[in-house]
Parts: structure tokens; C-alpha cells; sequence
């Protein structure tokens, strides 16, 4: 990590230290999908024996209509997508091994998810605290942040909450919570989907930066203008799931001149491409098809020894021994252990729910309210022996709303954080056990106070025996139940949609309160 620091310099981008070419060959994603008049499930193929390869120092953009299959050639690339995958993807020349692989790349979504009470700073200083090396002292991974932040024009807003961001700054901020690592191969989906021409130049021109640093960046661009078309080396044209071109921007045009589709002058190059892939140019892609198809089995025909073997060789040393110090310092597929992990996690949930006690507030302010209620309806019934009937229903109702107030709360905010957890745990941040471990410890004081001021405003004025080793009990099963509330509240939420999940847990509700 140390030469890693040194190859930086303020306000340059950090040079890539090994260089990943990807080369892939016939590969095919299909799904399934099931009839809705019918049970039989049909398969629909999104990608079709399409090949390709993307190189080290180029910035390759992945170009198609709506529906050709590019997020999904990034998700299959990446490893977010493995079912359904057929063909064969190398690394160097060399297999890949997706473990491996997985520490090597990083992939950000078109929707950037991040946590919106945090500021800039800090969710750079998390995800700093989830990739580095745990021995990198805090001043060296300031100065690191720092300067991160000022490569990608984020240090005005280091002190701004990213609820509070625009567009732009939170695309780069999720670039830069990946930068930290100095990952090798980078996908970007739709990097500049929602921003202005002014935002999408920024961002393309960061990410050709990166590129020129050496690593490998590919990201799916939806019609660019001519001015970000021009900042691409390659191109990679998809339509119908199949492969038009494959190649550097410059050649596009007499590539396609061949097959019969002439480009006007002055005309956007990257809106005829597209047209020619939705047919409005002629409906005989399969020229194009065909021809890419020739010469990418034309290059794989060469002397396996001449140019890729070379490649393979000489880049296969800088590959292990990326994979050998990430398997030394990690012992697994994440950098730091997982009790790091849940300390991490831990620290991130109390800052978040600090910075935002109006819920908490509510929760316990229900809690106390509502006790106070059912302690006045069933007010002094639980000293008689005569009243053990509406005793025994004071008590259900008890258990009920408790299950019921540490239940829907957690149906609904899982699927909050779902698409957060979903991206960091893909980009091997931290293991799902840590996360769900931790969410259980930062709720925990909230699971143990609540129920207490419920118990405090109701029990005594339901008239139960006042004798403290039954108050302890009660307050054992209350807080357990709680407990047990929010785990399966937590549970649905990550099973099922919210809609669903509110429906779905009514009846262990009803269950668990008699």
C-alpha cells in the first residue's frame, strides 16, 4: 500500500499498478420468465454468443438501444450476475476466477445508493475504514481522502450531507469510494443518466482520467452527445443482445460503411449508431453481426503464443500478486475481519440514527402514550381474581402492540438500506452476517428502552401484582418479543416487497400475541 501512496501525487490521478485486459467469447444470459397463461417457465436469451474484449488505459464505451442487453453484459461481466450464464470470460488471458476477480474490479449502478445522513467526508472515511488496510495509520488515509477529494472536484461539498448533493457530485462521490483501492477494472451503468451536458462532460472527462491512469473502464452510455462521443477509445455496440462492433471509436464509420450503412457528414456518429442498431438504417445488422463475429474468432485463431500469449505473460505476474497480498492481508474476500466489520457498521448505524431522532423519538413517545392508554381502559383489573377474563385480554393486547410497533418498522426500513447494502456487500465491502449482526446491536437500545417506558406507563396502572421478580419478567418476554419482532420484521423485508411484506407478517403477528 505503501508504493500505492507514493504513485500519487496532489491533484493527479493515482497510476494503476496492474493492468487487466478482459476478453470474452460466446458469451450468452438468458432468464426465466413464466408464462402468465401458463405454468411452464419460458427462458429469453438478453445476451446471444456475443464476444468481445476490453483493454487496459482505454476508456470503452457500451453503446445499444433500450433493451439490448448492456447493464446486463456489465452484471455478467462484473460476477453480479452468475445464473443463466454460458461462454467463457479471461482475465489476462487466464480464466476468471470470480473470488479473485471480485477484488479487482468494482462495478457502480446507474442509481448511485448511498447513505444520505452522512456527509462526504465521512462516507469517504467508511468506505476507507471497509477497503484499506487496517495498518494504514488515519493521517495517511486523510491525506488520501483529501486528495480524492479534490481529484474529483468534490472538496467544496466535503462538509455537505449527500441527502443534500446534486446529480453530478453524487455520481463522482460514488467513483470516489472506489478510487481508494485503486481498483483496476471499472463499470460504470449509465454514469451519466439524469445529469446535464455540463455534469456528464465532468464525469466522462474524470473517468477518462482513470483510464489513462491504466485501468480498465467500460460503462454503457445512453445517446451521447458528439462533444463525450469524441472522449471514448473504444466502442462496444450491442443490438438484440448481439454484437455490432467492437473496436476503436475512429474506425466505426468504415466498419459499418462495408456492411452498407453509410454514416451523413456532420452527423452524429454515436445517434447513427444507435439507428442502425434499432434497423432505421436497414434491417441487415447481421452483416455487422456476422463480420464482428470473424474477427473476433479471426484474433482467436492467431498464434496463441504471439500477441495474447505475450499479453498473458507478461501480465499474469502483476495479476497474482495483486491476488497474493489481497489474500494475505484479507484471509478472505473482504480486507478487514468481521468484527472490524460489525465495529464499522456499528459506528454508521449510531451516526446515522443520531443525526436523525425524530423516529426514535416517535417510537418511544407511541410506546409511552399507548401504555398510558390501555393503562387507563384496563385501569386496576389485575389485583382480582374476578377480572382475570379482561386481565388476560389487557395482556394480549400488551403483547400485541409491541410486536406490532417493533414489527412494521423494520418491514419498511430494510428495503431503505436494501439497495446501500446490496451494492457495498457486491463490491465485497463487508459480509451480510456483519450487517445484519450490527443492525441488531444499534437497535438494541431502542428494543430495550421502548418496551421499559411501555411497561412503566401501563403495568402499574393495569393494577398487576407490584412484586419486582414478576416485573422482570414481564419486561424479559417484552423485550424479547420485541427482539424477536424486529428480526422478523428485518427478514421480511429483505424476502418480500414492502406491500407484500405488511401482509405477509399479520398473521405470526396474531399468532405470537396469544
Amino acid at each position: 500500500m505503501e508504493s500505492e501512496l507514493q504513485t500519487r501525487k496532489k491533484g493527479e490521478i493515482q497510476v494503476c499498478p496492474n493492468r487487466l485486459t478482459i476478453e470474452f467469447r460466446n458469451l450468452s444470459y438468458s432468464v426465466q420468465e413464466k408464462k402468465v397463461s401458463a405454468r411452464n417457465e419460458q427462458q429469453i436469451a438478453i445476451l446471444r454468443d456475443v464476444s468481445g474484449k476490453f483493454r487496459s488505459g482505454r476508456l470503452t464505451a457500451v453503446l445499444g438501444p433500450s433493451g439490448a442487453g448492456k447493464s446486463s453484459l456489465l452484471n455478467v461481466l462484473s460476477g453480479f450476475k452468475i445464473n443463466g450464464v454460458t461462454g467463457c470470460i479471461l482475465v489476462n488471458g487466464v480464466e476468471r476466477d470470480l473470488e479473485e476477480f471480485g477484488r479487482q474490479c468494482c462495478y457502480i449502478t446507474q442509481d448511485c445508493y448511498l447513505m444520505d445522513l452522512l456527509t462526504t467526508r465521512e462516507t469517504l472515511a467508511v468506505a476507507a475504514s471497509f477497503k484499506l488496510n487496517p495498518k494504514i495509520g488515519k493521517q495517511e488515509r486523510n491525506v488520501m481522502i483529501n486528495d480524492i477529494l479534490e481529484l474529483l472536484g468534490l472538496r467544496k461539498a466535503a462538509h455537505t450531507r449527500v441527502g443534500s448533493l446534486s446529480g453530478g457530485e453524487k455520481k463522482r462521490l460514488s467513483i470516489a469510494q472506489e478510487l481508494l483501492t485503486n481498483p483496476p477494472v471499472m463499470f460504470f451503468d449509465e454514469p451519466t443518466s439524469g445529469l446535464d451536458s455540463s455534469s456528464s462532460l465532468q464525469v466522462i472527462s474524470h473517468l477518462k482520467s482513470l483510464a489513462q491512469g491504466g485501468r480498465t473502464v467500460v460503462c454503457t452510455i445512453h445517446q451521447p452527445s458528439s462533444r463525450l462521443f469524441e472522449m471514448f477509445d473504444d466502442l462496444y455496440i450491442l443490438a438484440e443482445g448481439q454484437c455490432l462492433y467492437n473496436g476503436a471509436v475512429n474506425d466505426m464509420t468504415s466498419v459499418f460503411e462495408e456492411a452498407g450503412f453509410q454514416c451523413p457528414k456532420y452527423y452524429n456518429r454515436a445517434d447513427f449508431a444507435i439507428e442502425v442498431a434499432c434497423r432505421e438504417r436497414g434491417a441487415n445488422i447481421e452483416k455487422l453481426v456476422a463480420k464482428n463475429e470473424k474477427e473476433a474468432f479471426a484474433n482467436e485463431k492467431e498464434d496463441p503464443d504471439g500477441v495474447i500469449g505475450e499479453q498473458t505473460t507478461m501480465l499474469r505476474p502483476s495479476l497474482h500478486t495483486a491476488v497474493q497480498v489481497a489474500a494475505d492481508s484479507l484471509g478472505s474476500r473482504y480486507p478487514i475481519s468481521v468484527w472490524r466489520q460489525i465495529c464499522v457498521l456499528l459506528r454508521r448505524s449510531v451516526l446515522c440514527t443520531v443525526r436523525d431522532l425524530h423516529l426514535a423519538q416517535l417510537r418511544l413517545a407511541a410506546h409511552v402514550v399507548v401504555g398510558l392508554f390501555l393503562g387507563g381502559v384496563y385501569y386496576g383489573i389485575g389485583d382480582e381474581a374476578s377480572k382475570v377474563p379482561s386481565n388476560t385480554a389487557c395482556l394480549m393486547f400488551f403483547m400485541m402492540f409491541l410486536f406490532f410497533c417493533n414489527l412494521f418498522p423494520f418491514v419498511h426500513s430494510f428495503p431503505v438500506e436494501k439497495l446501500v447494502v446490496m451494492r457495498e456487500h457486491l463490491n465485497n465491502w463487508y459480509s451480510l452476517e456483519a450487517y445484519h449482526i450490527s443492525k441488531l446491536i444499534a437497535e438494541l437500545p431502542l428494543q430495550i428502552l421502548c418496551p421499559t417506558g411501555f411497561l412503566l406507563s401501563a403495568y402499574f396502572l393495569t393494577g398487576q401484582p407490584p412484586d419486582g421478580t414478576r416485573f422482570l419478567q414481564f419486561w424479559a418476554v417484552y423485550v424479547l418479543l420485541a427482539a424477536l419482532a424486529q428480526s422478523l420484521g428485518l427478514v421480511t423485508g429483505a424476502a418480500v416487497e414492502p406491500q407484500l411484506g405488511v401482509f405477509v407478517v399479520s398473521i405470526p403477528m396474531l399468532i405470537f400475541s396469544f
